[in-house]
């Protein structure tokens, strides 16, 4: 308690004089106190023993709704005993918060939320674990070998776009080569590449092993991946659009992750559009043009700066600068020179880069083509479902395409819409496909062997 001789305090015809600012302050910490102890009560510090001292306060006996009154009532008290001090303090407090937001400092300050998050998504997921599955609650949970995520983003939007606010989404990674190396280069990229998902706003998690090969490091990802019930059931991959020169070991070891996803039962869906996915050779084309834009500024930075010395001294200090920035004779690979060279006179690269963000824009008009041809499961069928239901696809109608007998046309489509119209699944048309098992003739594998 402050004590003051100023008789204008409330208190002084009680003999004790009491400073109404003092109190509100404490009163208003205590009140942001209360709330904060659920985070703490009941959990037990990792690698604390109990001999060693924590700051953070925990009760073996707590209830919310008591702090929750508590802190209420530091408020209300805060008015009693003064009403302009306390108003008083929350606009400093107020001007206190508004400034914290805007500044965004850099800085952990291990706040209570954080832990209680972390229980309550722990208790979440134990909790799940208890559900038993339902074919009305089954979702994707989609394991996607991207690589690096930000070298295949048109098979992680893809992806995102099924899995988003409904489903389980891991962008894996294999690093294959010497363990010590890869297990380095793994742990060093971490972060970055996880960071790089949350600025993109992809509700996604990074995933790497380091393997022998790149087969045994899909099967580990495969089986290890997941958290109880949050264990992917789906595997999505980019179609191999070089199969036919790709060394034979790479085939197997594609056909071969197949193999291994129907092993443990999981669904796979093979991904494929006409440019490819990869543009880690555009990246890589990037980072050596920022390299140089870098070299350029500085050497310009340097220049400027010693324009005005006159002398042999001037320009000896101008080439020391110019040999400690290494910018005097910048010699790049032949292979980026190569590439370089590409991005600029070739065409291919930029259709690369415009096809890897074809899933990030809105979809116009048009069909969703579903060709249902074998009863797997359903998956084939509910992809494109779901799509339709997000924004960017809205305009997009479903049309499916079924095989079936050629003297059963119209019974095997009623009974499709029958089933379709059953699940609630909204379609724009039924085709019935009745010389499926059919032999191509020769034109069509002419056409289809141009295609690919």
């Amino acid at each position: 308690v402050s004590i003051r001789t100023d008789e204008q305090f409330p208190g002084h015809e009680h003999g004790v004089r009491v400073w109404p600012p003092h109190h509100c302050w404490n009163l208003f910490c205590n009140a942001l106190l209360c709330p904060g102890f659920p985070g703490q009560c009941a959990q037990s510090v990792p690698g604390n023993t109990g001999t060693r001292p924590w700051w953070r306060p925990a009760y073996g006996v707590y209830n919310m709704w008591v702090s929750l009154f508590g802190a209420v009532l530091c408020c209300a008290v805060m008015f009693i005993i003064n009403w302009w001090a306390a108003v008083i303090t929350y606009v400093i407090e107020f001007f206190l918060y508004i400034y914290v937001t805007y500044k965004k400092p850099d800085v952990n300050w291990g706040s209570s939320t954080q832990a209680f998050s972390y229980v309550s998504a722990l208790d979440n997921a134990l909790e799940l674990t208890t559900v038993e599955d339902h074919v009305k609650n089954f979702r994707p949970q989609c394991i996607v070998l991207t690589g690096g995520p930000m070298t295949r983003p048109a098979l992680l939007d893809i992806t995102h776009a099924f899995t988003k606010n409904s489903g389980l989404c891991i962008c894996c990674e294999v690093f294959v080569g010497p363990r010590k190396l890869c297990v380095k280069e793994m742990n060093s990229g971490m972060a970055k590449k996880q960071a790089w998902l949350i600025k993109n706003k992809i509700k996604a998690f990074y995933a790497a092993v380091a393997a022998d090969c790149f087969r045994d490091g899909v099967r580990s990802l495969l089986q290890a991946s997941g958290l109880g019930r949050m264990k992917p059931n789906t595997l999505v991959v980019g179609y191999k659009k070089n199969w036919r020169k790709a060394p034979l070991t790479e085939i197997e070891n594609y056909v071969g992750i197949i193999h291994d996803a129907f092993d443990f039962e999981i669904g796979v869906v093979i991904v494929r559009i006409s440019q490819g996915f990869d543009i880690s050779q555009v990246l890589q084309v990037q980072d050596e043009l920022e390299k140089l834009e870098q070299e350029r500024l500085a050497l310009e930075a340097t220049i400027k700066d010693n324009e005005c010395e006159e002398g042999s001294g001037g320009i000896r200090d101008l080439f020391k600068k110019a040999r400690k920035l290494n910018i005097t004779k910048p010699t790049p690979k032949k292979d980026s020179i190569n590439t370089i060279q590409s991005m600029h006179v070739g065409e291919f690269n930029q259709k690369l880069v415009e096809a890897s963000t074809q899933f990030k824009k809105k979809q116009g008009k048009g069909t969703i083509d579903v060709w249902w041809l074998f009863d797997d499961g359903g998956l084939t069928l509910l992809i494109p479902y779901i799509l339709t239901l997000r924004k960017k696809w809205k305009d997009c109608k479903l049309r499916i395409y079924v095989g079936g007998k050629i003297n059963r046309i119209e019974e095997e489509k009623i009974a499709m819409s029958s089933l379709l119209s059953k699940f609630r699944i909204k379609f724009a048309d039924i085709h019935i496909i009745g010389d499926i098992n059919v032999k191509p003739n020769k034109e069509r594998y002419e056409t289809f062997n141009k295609i690919h």
